[in-house]
C-alpha cells in the first residue's frame, strides 16, 4: 500500500475517536473525495462485484458533478490492490433516454439497458444532492448489484442509500442504512459501523 496521504490521517483519527469531523465548508470537495477514497478501506466487495482479479474499482458519480478536478486525482491510483476508474452519469433521466428531449429516440431499450450495466458496474456511487427528486429511480435499478451507494441528502438513507454525510452544524456526521449494505452483499468495517448512526427502515412487510 501507498505511503498514507493527509485526508487517511484525518479519517483514521476520525475512526478512532470520534463519530464526528469538523463540518466541510461548502464547496470543499477535496475531502468529500478523499473520505470516497478512504471508504474503500472499510468496505469490502464480494467477488463476483469484479470481472477478475486484476479488474478496477469504479467510483461513479450521478449527476451535476460537484468534485470535479479532485475525483479526477484519484484516477488510476492503487488502493487496496485495484486501481480505481472515475466515471461520470449525467443524471437520473439519461437511464430513461430523455437526456435530449425532442431528439428521435433509436433503439431506446438497449440504450437504456447498456447505461444501467455501467450504472450497476460501479462500486461506489455518489449520488449527487441535484438528483434528490430522483433517488428512487436510481436505486430501484440498483437493487441486487454491490454498488456503495453514498450521498449528501437529507432524506437518502431512508430512500434505500447505504451511506450519508450530514452536515449538522460545526459536525459532519455519517449516516448508515445498514440493511441497504447487507443487500448489497457488502460489509462494512465494525470500526464504521460503531461511530455511525444506523438508520433502521421499517418496511410494510416487516409489520405482517
Amino acid at each position: 500500500m501507498s505511503r498514507k496521504s493527509p485526508a487517511w490521517v484525518v479519517l483514521v483519527a476520525f475512526l478512532a475517536h470520534s463519530s464526528r469531523v469538523p463540518a466541510t465548508p461548502v464547496g470543499d470537495y477535496e475531502t468529500k473525495a478523499s473520505y470516497l477514497l478512504n471508504f474503500v478501506e472499510f468496505v469490502e466487495w464480494p467477488s463476483a462485484a469484479f470481472p477478475g482479479p486484476t479488474s478496477p474499482l469504479v467510483i461513479g458519480v450521478m449527476g451535476k458533478d460537484p468534485f470535479g478536478a479532485n475525483l479526477d486525482k484519484l484516477q488510476g491510483k492503487t488502493v487496496s490492490g485495484r486501481q480505481l476508474e472515475i466515471k461520470r452519469f449525467k443524471g437520473a433521466l439519461e437511464f430513461r433516454g430523455e437526456e435530449t428531449p425532442g431528439r428521435r429516440q433509436d433503439n431506446l431499450a438497449v440504450k437504456r439497458a447498456r447505461k444501467l450495466a455501467e450504472l450497476r458496474s460501479c462500486h461506489i456511487l455518489f449520488i449527487s444532492s441535484t438528483e434528490k427528486n430522483y433517488l428512487p429511480l436510481i436505486l430501484k435499478p440498483l437493487k441486487g448489484a454491490s454498488v456503495l451507494t453514498v450521498s449528501e441528502t437529507e432524506a437518502f438513507v431512508r430512500e434505500g442509500g447505504i451511506i450519508n454525510f450530514l452536515e449538522n452544524g460545526d459536525s459532519l456526521k455519517l449516516e448508515i442504512n445498514l440493511d441497504a449494505a447487507e443487500q448489497a452483499r457488502l460489509k462494512i468495517s465494525s470500526k464504521l459501523l460503531s461511530l455511525a448512526k444506523i438508520i433502521k427502515i421499517e418496511h410494510p412487510d416487516e409489520k405482517r
